[in-house]
């Protein structure tokens, strides 16, 4: 008798726990995997603000294959799925994944007789995209996506580009330049629409990427509603007559009393633009350790923004001693500060393909291949490479008696920084920019891609 009142019991809070889960699953979420849309009844759900979704339905889809296994008796669901053992257990935030024990930010719990798990835990572990189309309502899971190669195409660079455009999917033609009124002038453009046109045939998405810096010239048009209207109209009238899938803004240099203003544009600016257009936004990297304030609200940029480049480079510059452009350890602090910002779906990690001259420890200058294969032909110019920061360099003496140091990025260091944005499951990478010349970025992309 004791027996049956313990299982009578059990299944009426199975039942309430349920019910109650039922009740706060307000909104039903779609879901999409790997691009298709599928329809699962009973369907996801958000409790307790985490999408939960109905295991087995979307195991043993067609995308994952996987299977999945019931124990009644431990009321564990145990899932067998793209090389991994996953082990939850209902209404336990105790999980098991390949014997190695995690925790869950929310409790599988069953409804209508579905097993619900929760989305992010289940997906990521599975080496999985997690994205969230606010628009639609749509939660996207991606597992076989191509790496975002977000490429800023500067000053006459086709031949480069076209060279490697594969490897892209987003190009920010870094051409317009907008004043304190808010008008819009090309600071340079190529002589005909090649680059456009061949990005577009390809698929690729194309983003006109307008500059402004200085805190003065800044200051008047974002303090200025007018100039804010002005800069927004002609931002559209040049997305509508090239056919651009979005815009990108790159204001550096801004003072920390117009961070509001900063907000303000980019909020009007996304309200302007709508759904089907892309907003981008360039801000400088930071590690929350900082003594300078800074003029970017980083959380409601990650609210408006659909995408934001995090520029995690120039760690050494101007008025330093010489040093890596990019340490593999700041910028690591940098994406970890950026994800408890910024949603990770949403950030593109920013990458330098360009170096840095110092002589005699102060003076910078760029580097590209071109510059690098002069120095190396006309002075005896040695290479390093610096493990605790994992950068290469370069010394050399000029003829003037000057010692130089080099700063720059290759394969190895960039490699390490690309492990950086896929362990953190970033929205993927950026880099400044094609045009220098180097090639080490994209051999890495090309390895990459192709172990896909």
């Amino acid at each position: 008798m004791r027996k049956a009142y313990i299982i009578m019991l059990a299944l009426l809070l199975t039942g309430l726990f349920s019910s109650t889960y039922a009740a706060e699953a307000a909104v039903s979420p779609k879901l999409r995997i790997d691009g298709g849309l599928r329809q699962f009844s009973p369907g996801a759900q958000i409790c307790n603000n985490r999408t939960m979704i109905p295991v087995r339905l979307v195991v043993e889809d067609e995308a994952l294959q996987g299977q999945v296994y019931w124990d009644s008796q431990l009321r564990k669901v145990a899932i067998d799925c793209k090389g991994k053992y996953i082990e939850l257990f209902i209404g336990n935030n105790e999980a098991r994944v390949d014997g190695e024990v995690k925790y869950l930010d929310a409790a599988p719990y069953v409804f209508q007789d579905r097993t619900y798990i929760p989305l992010r835990f289940f997906a990521e572990n599975l080496g999985a995209i997690v994205g969230w189309d606010k628009e639609r309502s749509e939660v996207l899971i991606s597992f076989n996506q191509k790496t975002r190669v977000f490429a800023y195409y500067y000053s006459r660079s086709f031949s480069e580009f076209k060279e490697n455009v594969q490897l892209f999917t987003d190009v920010a033609y870094r051409w317009l330049a907008t004043n304190a009124r808010g008008e819009l002038s090309y600071e340079y453009r190529d002589s005909s629409n090649e680059a456009l046109s061949l990005a577009r045939s390809l698929g690729l998405k194309n983003h006109a990427s307008v500059v402004l810096m200085g805190q003065d010239p800044l200051h008047q048009l974002l303090a200025s509603s007018e100039n804010r209207a002005r800069l927004i109209g002609n931002l559209l009238d040049e997305v509508k007559q090239n056919d651009y899938d979005g815009v990108n803004i790159d204001f550096e240099l801004m003072a920390a009393s117009d961070a509001a203003n900063f907000t303000t544009f980019l909020r009007e600016l996304k309200a302007s633009l709508g759904p089907d257009k892309d907003l981008s936004v360039a801000v400088f990297a930071r590690t929350g350790k900082e003594k300078w304030a800074t003029p970017y609200e980083y959380q409601k940029i990650g609210e408006i923004a659909d995408w934001v480049v995090v520029m995690a480079y120039d760690y050494s510059y101007t008025n330093t001693a010489p040093g890596p452009i990019a340490p593999l350890g700041w910028v690591k602090e940098v994406v970890a500060y950026m994800i408890d910002n910024i949603p990770r779906e949403k950030l593109l990690l920013g990458l330098p393909t360009y170096g840095y001259d110092w002589a005699d420890g102060l003076k910078t200058t760029s580097v590209t291949a071109s510059k690098l294969q002069a120095l190396e032909q006309k002075y005896k110019v040695t290479e390093g490479f610096d493990y605790p920061s994992m950068s290469p360099y370069y010394n050399y003496v000029d003829s003037n008696g000057k010692y130089h140091q080099i700063w720059l990025e290759n394969e190895l260091s960039l490699n390490e920084k690309l492990n950086v944005a896929k362990s953190n499951q970033l929205g993927g990478i950026s880099f400044w920019r094609i045009g220098n010349g180097f090639d080490d970025l994209y051999q890495l992309l090309q390895k990459d891609q192709g172990g896909q």
